[in-house]
């Protein structure tokens, strides 16, 4: 050893035993962090680089029976920055990134920028599935934030618009389907894992499983093609009636599923936010099923069943109609439009749609007959339909019509009673089928990505009519269609049958019936040998010369029948072979 190593012995003494202990120390805290407290650690650094959000699933899509999208979700992102981060570098980076992406010019850009606030808005609206690049590009650029949101798009507009309803700016279901079947649509909260960056952004971890569930997707049993039909010509009709609403329903007698479903004036799905507010309700309402309203003619078919039912027919062939004016034993008198008639058979009555002669047929039945087979058609109780805001209709008990003798006598020829077109489309639906009443579907099927429920199979309430019956009615109306009030509604080549309705409206200001404004309504079956629609329109209040239902409501039910042949390929090639026949 050197004379140096001895001379500073006691120095590098001194600094090694530093050195050791610093050492020890070093290792003592990597043993504590490693082995003592590693758990604890490592809960903190795991906190530190995860973050928790609470994440709602994707609400359900709307479908229609054919698979068509009606209603559906898409994510959209809006971008923000404080001005408190904002410095030339990022904005310059902003500047560029949005105006090159967007195709905008800087200026609008450099303007927003000029804001001073905690929350500056970029840019809003921007598709998440269409803009990618914008937002893999804007997570390099410090501070810059953007929020994903929900936004639900309807791409038939206003098509089927108070059936469907729509969401609000909290996603909250409003009117129709997207109302009453909200809890199922909407998508399930859940708190889910996020992934912080060393900047402390929040990065979702697309390895992750647990997310949220989305909604349940409906499949409703409307069939969109025939809704654009229905609507387009009730919106005609509207027109050239210069009506003031009109409303429709076409059903599948066999299965009791709602085709097409529509009420005038209607809006736009999309843009609902533009109607004004003290009128909104009018356009928000689905007539056929939350308006009942007296159906005049359209109704006396109900008298005509229990009579068939009764064999009034065999009994008595031929009823004088008194001309035109009967009072019977009644204290307001009866009224047959125009002329009235002489003597009118048991069809004749019913194609010509003379009230007297009804009255006629309707004091040769029992009142609790009536009464009863008025029930039995659905009249008067609610169809508990899946939707919101249904009108049962008004139908008084039995003990009211015995003091009241008239009122009974009137609701023969559909008068002083409420009923709703759904209501009456099913009624004549059960003509259509042999006679069940089926509970009408709006509702084809419900499922996600757990459970699948269908309801495929028709419900029947009641038995309404025998077979036999049916079939005398479903004779009675295509003679309607032929010699009858519904002449206008005749198509070479294709059976139809269908009954006329025209009714006073009610004025509630002055309690009188109206003396300009009626109701004109038809009811159709078709094709009538072996029935597949049932089609109910109404037209509000037409002008005056059009007030009859042969004139204004059956006109536009011909044209949505030819369409509808048209759009079945079964039915346009009958039509094809009876044309050439």
């Amino acid at each position: 050893m050197s004379r140096l190593y001895f001379k500073y012995k006691n120095r590098i003494n001194l600094f090694r035993n530093i050195v050791l202990f610093i050492s020890i120390i070093i290792i003592s805290k990597f043993f504590t962090i490693q082995v003592i407290n590693s758990n604890n650690y490592k809960k903190q650094i795991f906190n530190k680089t995860i973050s928790y959000k609470e994440q709602q699933g994707l609400r359900g899509n709307i479908f229609d029976t054919n698979k068509n999208l009606l209603a559906y979700t898409i994510q959209k992102c809006l971008f923000w920055i404080s001005s408190e981060n904002l410095n030339e570098e990022n904005k310059l980076q902003i500047v560029n990134l949005f105006s090159e992406e967007l195709n905008q010019p800087k200026s609008k850009y450099n303007k927003i920028l000029e804001t001073k606030s905690d929350y500056i808005v970029i840019e809003k609206d921007i598709i998440l599935n269409d803009y990618k690049e914008l937002i893999d590009k804007s997570k390099k650029i410090n501070f810059l934030r953007f929020d994903l949101y929900s936004h639900r798009l309807y791409p038939y507009n206003e098509l089927g618009a108070q059936l469907i309803g729509f969401t609000n700016n909290e996603n909250i279901g409003r009117y129709g389907i997207e109302g009453y079947f909200n809890n199922i649509l909407m998508g399930h909260n859940k708190i889910v894992e996020y992934n912080k960056t060393a900047s402390g952004k929040t990065k979702f971890n697309e390895n992750l499983t647990n997310l949220a569930q989305n909604g349940s997707d409906i499949v409703l049993t409307i069939d969109i093609k025939i809704q654009e039909i229905l609507q387009n010509q009730l919106k005609n009709a509207l027109a050239i009636n210069k009506a003031k609403s009109a409303n429709g329903i076409i059903l599948d007698p066999n299965s009791g599923e709602i085709l097409a479903i529509a009420s005038l004036p209607d809006f736009d799905l999309n843009k609902f936010y533009n109607l004004p507010k003290d009128s909104a309700d009018t356009y928000y309402l689905n007539r056929p099923i939350s308006s009942a309203y007296e159906p005049g003619s359209t109704f006396k078919i109900i008298c005509f069943a229990d009579a068939l039912e009764n064999k009034l027919d065999e009994l008595k062939s031929h009823y004088f109609c008194e001309n035109g004016f009967y009072k019977g034993n009644y204290i307001d008198p009866f009224k047959d439009h125009d002329d009235g008639y002489d003597t009118l058979s048991f069809d004749e009555i019913f194609s010509n749609s003379s009230n007297i002669g009804t009255i006629k047929i309707f004091q040769d039945l029992e009142m609790k007959s009536f009464h009863s087979r008025i029930k039995k058609f659905g009249f008067g109780i609610k169809t508990n339909i899946s939707m919101s805001d249904e009108h049962k209709g008004e139908i008084k008990n039995l003990n009211y019509y015995k003091k009241n003798k008239r009122d009974l006598a009137s609701a023969s020829i559909g008068q002083s009673i409420l009923v709703t077109n759904l209501q009456l489309a099913s009624a004549y639906g059960s003509i259509a089928n042999g006679g069940y009443l089926l509970k009408p579907k709006i509702i084809k099927s419900i499922y996600n990505s757990e459970q699948y429920s269908t309801f495929e199979e028709p419900t029947i309430l009641y038995k309404s009519i025998s077979e036999t019956t049916s079939n005398r009615l479903l004779s009675m109306l295509k003679k309607t269609v032929i010699k009858g009030t519904a002449k206008k509604a005749f198509i070479s080549g294709f059976s139809s049958g269908g009954k006329t309705g025209t009714a006073e409206i009610w004025d509630i200001k002055n309690k009188k019936y109206s003396q300009t404004d009626y109701i004109s309504s038809y009811a159709s079956i078709f094709p009538i040998e072996n029935p597949k629609y049932v089609l109910i329109i109404s037209i509000e209040a037409p002008s005056y010369n059009k007030r009859w239902g042969g004139e204004s409501a059956v006109p536009c039910a011909k044209n949505i029948i030819e369409e509808i042949i048209f759009y079945d390929e079964e039915l346009k090639i009958n039509k094809v072979y009876n044309d050439r026949a």
